[in-house]
């Protein structure tokens, strides 16, 4: 039986070999990631020059990864359970990255300007935040399920209080509670990838119904839900077939940075890959479009599903060395809290 501080280590090591593996891949189609690196990426490799990231290294972090774990550091420091100050003050402290300019998504970018007392020009309010559902809350809230572990209302309930900050609109906050309510699951004991799968579909109605509730905006867009059971109808018909699964949902969902393409395409290829941590990071590192977070949000369910030793032990020392972090002492202290 995999224990529970393994599962919160293997949530974050997932989360984080996705984002950084993913980052060297992002906004490629899958043509020109096989012929750019000579073949699938399945490792980690040195960023190509045209990514726009800069003064980025092998095994570093983006802004998917990173705010999830600066949320994570704010709530072990505070003692303090999800509420906004919590998620206020990570968002801060995230803004002093050393990649914040190069990867903060625009609706973050907006919040974090105001929380700073930026001056903002206010554009005329619109019926809808159509422009908003980015996938900026999805990437983020898998950090939410390490504190809420088998408790998945829990979890959607504070994927709400962290995401409505920056994402306050029905579909973003949907998304964001389906990959928290995954995550959560993921930690039962024997769990398969199918409840995992249905929890996350069940997040994101929950999550939905909720989001009207507290008040948040609406949009114009298709459902989380339904999108998700069509990801994994997908992944299901073509398991034991990479390329195909990997080709089929990329061209059917989408993997970009809309909340309705991003994150049914990770439970897509968690379908596909029928839960197994690397291959399902594989599968959406190679996907095309916004791979680091479409890997960082299935690394966060795959990840917790199947614990740190799912992972070779030298993905966890670059990880830990390329970015400052002793991931082994923050599930430590996530446990403690819990």
């Amino acid at each position: 039986m995999i224990t529970l501080k393994d599962k919160i280590l293997g949530g974050l090591l997932g989360a984080s070999i996705g984002d950084s593996m993913g980052a060297a891949t992002e906004f490629m189609t899958i043509k020109q990631i096989k012929e750019w690196f000579g073949g699938r990426v399945t490792t980690f490799v040195d960023l190509p020059d045209h990514i726009w990231l800069k003064d980025s290294i092998k095994g570093m972090v983006t802004d998917d990864f990173s705010i999830g774990y600066y949320t994570a550091k704010s709530m072990i420091e505070k003692n303090k359970k999800m509420c906004d100050e919590v998620a206020l003050d990570a968002l801060v402290k995230w803004s002093s990255h050393p990649l914040y300019s190069q990867c903060v998504g625009p609706t973050t970018r907006l919040t974090i300007a105001r929380l700073k007392g930026e001056e903002i020009q206010e554009k005329k309010e619109r019926l809808c935040m159509n422009q908003r559902v980015t996938n900026g809350g999805g990437m983020k809230s898998g950090i939410v399920g390490l504190f809420n572990p088998n408790d998945i209302d829990g979890a959607i309930e504070d994927a709400l209080t962290m995401c409505h900050i920056t994402h306050n609109n029905t579909i973003a906050l949907s998304a964001a509670c389906a990959i928290a309510a995954a995550t959560a699951k993921a930690f039962a004991d024997n769990v398969s990838y199918l409840e995992v799968i249905e929890a996350g579909i069940y997040g994101a109605e929950k999550g939905f119904s909720r989001a009207v509730e507290i008040g948040a905006k609406p949009v114009a867009g298709c459902s989380i839900a339904k999108k998700i059971a069509l990801a994994v109808e997908i992944g299901m018909r073509n398991q034991d077939d990479f390329e195909g699964a990997m080709k089929a949902i990329a061209r059917t969902i989408g993997c970009g940075l809309y909340a309705y393409e991003a994150v049914p395409a990770a439970f897509g290829f968690i379908a596909a890959c029928k839960g197994q941590a690397l291959e399902t990071i594989h599968m959406a590192v190679n996907c095309g479009d916004d791979t680091d977070t479409v890997a960082c949000m299935a690394g966060y369910i795959v990840g917790a599903m199947n614990g740190a030793d799912a992972f070779p032990k030298k993905y966890l020392d670059l990880i830990n060395s390329a970015n400052g972090y002793d991931l082994e002492k923050m599930s430590a202290d996530i446990e403690t809290m819990i």
